[in-house]
């Protein structure tokens, strides 16, 4: 075995601010934030990445996952009802500079659909 696939696995803290419209709704997505290791912090602190219950709100510059919203160029998009790993894992991936979409989800022109169908009719 390698050096690298003995060594631990480093998890990182990330700082994650959420909004919500309402609290039990912002209680039950901090639970899943720190129950993945993260540190949920102000809406205004400085955060690695943004997890929003439905659309985000204007004007946000931080990295986001959203939930529900209808906001499809934002770098994490999942479904309202994203389980705790779902949220993680995306969380994570937009932290790392990645996009998350749903499966299934609405291929934009110029993406990967219009790639698939140029190298479908150049074969």
């Amino acid at each position: 075995m390698s050096n690298l696939a003995s060594s631990p696995v480093f998890v990182e803290r990330l700082r994650v601010a959420i909004h919500a419209k309402d609290a039990p709704r912002r209680a039950s997505l901090g639970k899943v934030v720190v129950e993945a290791g993260h540190v949920v912090v102000g809406v205004d602190d400085a955060a690695d990445v943004v997890l929003v219950d439905g659309d985000s709100p204007p004007g946000e510059t931080r990295p986001v996952v959203t939930l529900g919203g209808a906001d499809d160029d934002l770098p994490g998009v999942l479904s309202a009802d994203a389980d705790a790993g779902q949220i993680d894992a995306a969380i994570r991936a937009v932290a790392a500079g990645l996009v998350v979409r749903l499966p299934g989800a609405r291929e934009r022109e110029g993406g990967f659909g219009a790639m698939r169908e140029s190298l479908g009719h150049a074969c």
